[in-house]
């Protein structure tokens, strides 16, 4: 049928024939590419899913600005999301540093009681020694006497033992001539003095002791009572 036609008309049939087929091709060949290019899997914020654009020749302005947002805010989540880590572990690492304080704290108070409790135990059986040195050296009451040297090293034993109990807290409880306290001492005989006014202390008839402010043991008196 072309083979009657002018030489010229129909090299112009084929090459325009050519073309469409061209045109046809390169729109399947985008169409294809568009295709492929929805179906690659998207952007996990590492840069991969835009490296593969840039590999495979598909990339165009829009395609990079949208890959770039969509990255951007994946890494936006990314860093709230170690923030958020990091400050779980900080709070988390305050509380063990406050629990491990409170621990110590305790622990010490506790020690210093247990101290405490030894030292008053020691102490409160070493108390009749303290009686019996008072009577040895003072036996008819009368502490103005003249001493040998016997006398003279048991008070020096005495004293240097006092000393000692001290240190450790210990004092005397001695309410002589001051009124009576029911928190410090304990009353064993009343009587009526015109020396002493009411409810006051006319002697002592066993120290009482207190150990960091607290009664060990309370002072044994007589009172006054009219």
């Amino acid at each position: 049928m072309l083979d009657c036609l002018p030489e010229d008309l129909i090299r112009q049939y084929k090459e325009g024939k050519l073309r469409m087929k061209d045109k046809k091709d390169k729109e399947l060949k985008e169409e294809n590419l568009n295709k492929e290019s929805k179906e690659i899997k998207k952007s996990k914020g590492d840069g991969e899913y835009l490296k593969s654009l840039v590999t495979e020749g598909t990339i165009n302005q829009a395609l990079v600005s949208e890959e770039l947002l969509e990255e951007i805010e994946l890494l936006k989540k990314e860093n709230d999301d170690l923030k958020k880590t990091a400050d779980e572990y900080l709070d988390r690492i305050k509380r063990i540093q406050a629990d491990y304080e409170n621990y110590r704290k305790r622990m010490l108070k506790e020690q210093l009681e247990i101290i405490k409790r030894a030292s008053k135990d020691l102490i409160e059986k070493l108390l009749p020694v303290l009686d019996s040195f008072e009577i040895a050296l003072n036996p008819d009451g009368n502490s103005v006497r003249e001493e040998d040297d016997f006398h003279k090293g048991m008070r020096m034993i005495y004293a240097s033992l006092m000393d000692v109990l001290q240190k450790e807290g210990l004092k005397v409880i001695n309410p002589q001539g001051s009124e009576f306290d029911p928190q410090t001492c304990e009353a064993a005989v009343t009587e009526s003095s015109t020396e002493f006014k009411d409810h006051h202390i006319i002697s002592v008839l066993r120290k009482g002791y207190m150990l960091n402010d607290y009664v060990i043991r309370p002072a044994v008196v007589k009172v006054c009572k009219k």
